[in-house]
C-alpha cells in the first residue's frame, strides 16, 4: 500500500511510514489500514518526535543498515503519452504483418466489407490486449513502453493488478473515446494522476525510485569527497 502523507509504498505488515514516519491503523487480524482523514492527532506521527501512545517499530539489534525505502511519485501526463507512443510502434508491425499477409496494404485501414479486414483487425484487438494486459499482470507491472519511461500499473495499494483487471482496464480505455478524450484529461485533475479508466478499474500509473539505504556511507567512505590532509606529526615536519 502507498503512504497517504508522502507516497511512500510499503508493506502491508508495516505499522508505520519507513519514511516519513506515518502510523497506520491496524484492524482485529492484524493488517495496516491508512488512518482516515477525520482520524485523531493522536494517529498521527511526526518524524523524530514521540508521542504519546504510538510506538514505533524497531530496528532489529545487529542488523545491518536498512535499505532505502521506495519514494513513489505519479506518472505525469506526457510520460504517459510517450510511453503509449512506443507502445504503438512496438504493436503496429504485427499488425502489419498479418494485413501484408491477407493481401492487403501494411497501411490500410478497416473496409467492413472485406473479409480480410476483419481477420487483420481482429488479430490487431485481440494481440493488443494480450500485449498490455499480460505486461502489466506480469512482476514487470507496465508495458514495453512504459518500461522504457520508467512507469508501473499497480492497484490503489501498491500491489501488482491480476490479468482480469488488466483487461477490464484495457477495454476500460474506450471510455475515453466516447468521452472525445476527455477522460485522458482527467489525469491533470486528478490528486492521483488517474485517467478515466483508471478511476474505473482502481489502478494508478507510478514511478517508484529507490531511495538511498539509510545508514550506508557514500562510496568510498566518508572522507572520500574530502581528501585527508596530513596528519599531525606530517604536519609538524612540513613546516620550515
Amino acid at each position: 500500500m502507498f503512504c497517504p502523507r508522502c507516497g511512500t509504498r510499503t508493506s502491508d505488515e508495516a505499522t508505520a511510514c519507513t519514511l516519513c514516519g506515518f502510523v497506520f491503523r491496524r484492524d482485529a487480524e492484524g493488517r495496516s489500514h491508512e488512518p482516515a482523514a477525520d482520524s485523531p492527532p493522536s494517529e498521527l506521527a511526526t518524524p523524530g518526535i514521540a508521542e504519546p501512545g504510538i510506538s514505533r517499530p524497531a530496528a532489529p539489534s545487529g542488523a545491518g543498515p536498512s535499505p532505502g525505502p521506495v519514494l513513489v511519485t505519479y506518472g505525469g501526463f506526457w510520460r504517459r503519452l510517450a510511453g503509449c507512443l512506443i507502445d504503438a510502434i512496438i504493436t503496429y508491425f504485427p499488425a502489419a504483418i498479418v494485413r501484408v499477409m491477407m493481401g492487403r496494404a501494411a497501411t490500410s485501414s478497416f473496409d467492413p466489407s472485406t473479409p480480410a479486414a476483419w481477420v487483420a483487425s481482429l488479430f490487431e484487438l485481440m494481440f493488443n490486449w494480450l500485449y498490455a494486459a499480460w505486461f502489466i499482470s506480469s512482476p514487470l507491472r507496465a508495458t514495453l513502453g512504459q518500461q522504457v519511461l520508467d512507469l508501473h500499473v499497480t492497484d490503489l495499494r501498491g500491489q501488482r493488478i491480476s490479468f482480469a483487471r488488466a483487461s477490464g482496464r484495457y477495454f476500460a480505455q474506450i471510455l475515453n473515446l466516447l468521452t472525445f478524450g476527455f477522460g485522458l484529461l482527467l489525469q491533470i485533475l486528478t490528486p492521483r494522476r488517474q485517467a478515466l479508466h483508471d478511476l474505473v478499474t482502481g489502478t494508478v500509473v507510478v514511478r517508484p525510485r529507490r531511495m538511498p539505504a539509510i545508514g550506508v556511507p557514500p562510496a568510498g567512505g566518508l572522507g572520500a569527497a574530502f581528501p585527508a590532509g596530513p596528519g599531525p606529526a606530517q604536519a609538524t615536519r612540513s613546516m620550515p
